[in-house]
């Protein structure tokens, strides 16, 4: 834990060295095949979860300029770095679940609205206003549109796969909103949660569906790239199992963010080792490309800024992302989010919508 660290009362977990035989080489870069490459950052460690042995080198490629781990932790060992880890436990998708008082229960009946109207869900309380307020308030409703993937409404029995499902949060919007829902991850303790939850769950990876083609209406990737050995193979099988005209959600972290060139080695997108690649703009619309995918849309992130920012300047001081401390940014740095990223080169996340040819 990041406080017996802090404290000084045992090693860190990165002292020890992560298994010889539980590494492999990285001849070329995961996204493009490009042999190029430059070292980025050396030495990094687990500063996010305090529980992966090891220390590690990314490299940029120089072609595409996503970035990757070599060595890196191979398939059989990559489990000892989700001892803790978020999806283990269950949020409240809802929000507070206690009784609202006025000004609260109306924030719901707003938000209800929208997500009613926009999704399909049938949420109370609600009121139409909400419509009205999300355009009059673009960044609130992004946060909104992030929950549920800005998907399109379904029509009855389609059919949606969340891949990387962790303990099922997206799950329970999407069943809201009228999805008939099925998620997998290779996590037990995440898919524990997530059946607990009374949610369609299996442990596993993509490879569960090895069989079947066209069967699914739509297929969410939320922060999962990042974490794969093939990426590849991975987007070409996640196009097969689409059904045509099926869309497929994308979102994983941005290694030519304005936040990795400002924090560097502590910017919490990098969370050494779990993140195996990082991807640039280009190299991940390349590959969406190469997989099939069509008529790509990117959705602009920008309301993760603070929370990427405060959780990086925690990393600086040595303490958890995720933890108490500090609980505001500088001045400085609150002045420099109020500027507008001008493109989405820059924002902290890449996510995409695309969807497969009806040909």
């Amino acid at each position: 834990m990041p406080e017996t660290i802090e404290n000084g009362a045992a090693a860190p977990a990165w002292d020890a060295p992560w298994p010889t035989d539980e590494l492999e080489q990285v001849q070329a870069c995961p996204v493009c095949d490009g042999s190029g490459r430059e070292l980025l950052h050396d030495n990094l460690v687990d500063n996010v979860f305090f529980v992966a042995p090891g220390r590690w080198n990314l490299y940029r490629c120089t072609r595409c300029h996503s970035a990757y781990l070599d060595p890196r932790p191979n398939e059989a060992g990559i489990g000892k770095a989700y001892g803790i880890y978020y999806t283990h436990v269950a949020e409240n998708p809802r929000g507070d679940s206690r009784k609202p008082g006025i000004v609260r229960r109306l924030k719901l009946a707003l938000t209800n609205g929208y997500l009613n109207s926009r999704y399909g869900t049938r949420r109370q309380p609600a009121s139409g206003l909400g419509v009205w307020l999300a355009k009059a308030l673009p960044v609130r409703r992004q946060k909104r549109d992030a929950e549920f993937r800005y998907l399109p409404k379904p029509r009855p029995g389609q059919r949606l796969l969340d891949i990387g499902c962790g303990n099922g949060d997206f799950l329970v919007n999407a069943r809201d909103a009228g999805w008939s829902v099925t998620g997998i991850d290779t996590d037990p303790k995440a898919i524990a949660v997530a059946t607990r939850r009374g949610l369609e769950a299996r442990v596993g990876s993509v490879d569960l569906f090895a069989s079947e083609s066209a069967c699914f209406d739509a297929i969410t990737l939320s922060h999962v790239l990042e974490h794969l050995h093939e990426p590849k193979r991975f987007l070409h099988a996640v196009h097969r199992l689409l059904k045509p005209g099926g869309v497929v959600f994308v979102d994983t972290p941005n290694i030519q963010s304005r936040g990795a060139r400002h924090w560097g080695r502590n910017w919490r997108g990098l969370e050494t080792p779990r993140h195996l690649l990082l991807f640039s703009q280009a190299g991940l619309l390349d590959m969406l490309r190469a997989s099939g995918f069509e008529n790509i849309e990117t959705k602009r992130r920008t309301a993760v800024r603070r929370s990427m920012y405060l959780g990086s300047l925690r990393m600086q001081m040595g303490k958890s992302p995720d933890g108490p401390e500090p609980t505001r940014l500088p001045w400085s740095m609150r002045l420099r989010l109020m500027w507008p990223v001008a493109g989405a080169r820059d924002d902290e996340f890449l996510t995409f919508v695309a969807w497969k040819g009806r040909a």
